[in-house]
């Protein structure tokens, strides 16, 4: 018995050691800048003045604001910067593009909700009771259109700071011009719905919806995006 499981057990980990190297080969900064961001949010522990809703306010902003801006960068490069500098060989040799990039891009967002639910587990004992499935789906959601926007236009173009110029512009607007961005794009539409919703005190009770519907149009974009992948040739810049 155990030597007919042997074989599973061994491919198994051949898997986990290629699905390794795939990550350091991509994007060996998220080995690093994931982590890093996440023990940089322990710094909140430090305040201890602020009150219930000044507290909610910074998690949201960590949550809502930071960890999908990071998730966007290292998501953006991880098929692109290989395929324009033509180092795009041993991992995709038995993969196309498409299921090589949605394979990497799961890995990194797993690989961010899993720091996450550790970081929001400490804030809810030594920080602020909250909802921590509310917050990981809001961090899922931001990341997810972020991501499918940015890598959408970055393969269309064929131009990594194309995208990362498009997602920087929809994320500042959302963050510098707040008003003007939720009056424009709306309670369902507008990015950081916990953060602004608490800062401006207008009530975060369709946050939900808000999530949902960013979840829905992010996997929209990155459908699109796999699709272009399906269409490119493999080793084509």
């Amino acid at each position: 018995m155990v030597i007919a499981r042997l074989p599973h057990s061994l491919m198994r980990v051949n898997w986990l050691k290629l699905l390794w190297l795939e990550i350091l080969a991509s994007s060996p900064t998220a080995l690093w800048m994931l982590p890093l961001i996440t023990a940089g949010g322990l710094l909140l522990l430090g305040n201890t003045q602020s009150d219930t809703v000044m507290r909610f306010e910074q998690i949201a902003i960590f949550v809502e604001i930071i960890i999908p801006l990071a998730v966007m960068f290292l998501s953006a490069g991880s098929i692109l910067h290989e395929m324009e500098d033509g180092s795009l060989v041993f991992v995709a040799v038995r993969s196309s593009l498409s299921k090589l990039w949605l394979r990497r891009f799961s890995v990194l967002l797993l690989m961010s909700l899993f720091l996450l639910s550790i970081l929001l587990v400490i804030y809810h004992f030594y920080y602020l009771p909250i909802s921590i499935v509310q917050m990981l789906l809001a961090s899922v959601s931001i990341s997810l259109i972020l991501a499918g926007i940015s890598s959408a236009i970055a393969l269309f173009l064929k131009e990594i700071n194309a995208g990362y110029l498009i997602g920087i512009f929809i994320w500042s607007t959302c963050l510098i011009a707040r008003r003007f961005a939720f009056d424009v794009l709306g309670p369902r539409l507008y990015l950081f719905y916990l953060w602004f919703g608490t800062r401006e005190g207008i009530g975060t009770e369709q946050w939900i919806y808000n999530k949902l519907i960013l979840s829905g149009v992010g996997l929209l974009f990155i459908g699109i995006s796999a699709f272009w992948l399906l269409r490119t040739d493999r080793f084509s810049t």
